[in-house]
């Protein structure tokens, strides 16, 4: 008796392990889908960066914050975090707009060894913490490098830069 007793306690405990190793998410994917430029001011370009996440678990995922940095030609121009949260049923996709405020010193840093018809380099990386019913939060780190086409095919400026090449507003 005390052998059976022994053994559904066993059993027991490894139901419960490898369900908890169950709720363990897997990192949500996520993919930088694009980055244009919102807003020129006095002092800063404001950008949005949009990105696109997908939920490979069984479960909605609840994004409840993204931290990030984006980086162009190698040099730091903006660090920040969402300001809403997102919840991704399983299997699904879902985005989230990131705004990326530059200060124009951090982009003339790397503004002077571009050429025309040269790619701009990019990298965006950051956190991503989760969490929702069945979940204990969990922080996802993610690093996403691509290159933004400083013209387009027409060969004029791409809307990334359609700002600034815009003509003053006339009062």
């Amino acid at each position: 008796m005390k052998k059976l007793r022994a053994s559904l306690c066993s059993l027991l405990l490894a139901v419960l392990l490898a369900s908890c190793a169950a709720m363990q998410p897997v990192a949500p994917e996520i993919n930088l889908m694009g980055l244009v430029m919102d807003e020129v001011t006095l002092s800063h370009v404001n950008m949005v960066a949009n990105l696109r996440l997908f939920n490979p678990n069984a479960v909605t995922l609840s994004v409840e914050n993204v931290e990030y940095e984006l980086q162009l030609n190698g040099v730091k121009v903006s660090t920040g975090q969402s300001l809403n949260s997102l919840d991704i049923a399983a299997n699904d996709y879902g985005s989230i707009d990131l705004r990326l405020s530059s200060a124009y010193w951090d982009l003339f840093r790397f503004a002077g060894n571009i050429e025309q018809g040269e790619e701009l380099d990019f990298r965006l990386t950051g956190k991503v913490r989760v969490g929702g019913l069945g979940i204990i939060n969990h922080t996802f780190n993610f690093d996403h490098e691509g290159k933004i086409p400083l013209l387009n095919r027409e060969g004029r400026p791409s809307p990334l830069l359609a700002p600034l090449f815009m003509p003053p507003a006339q009062n």
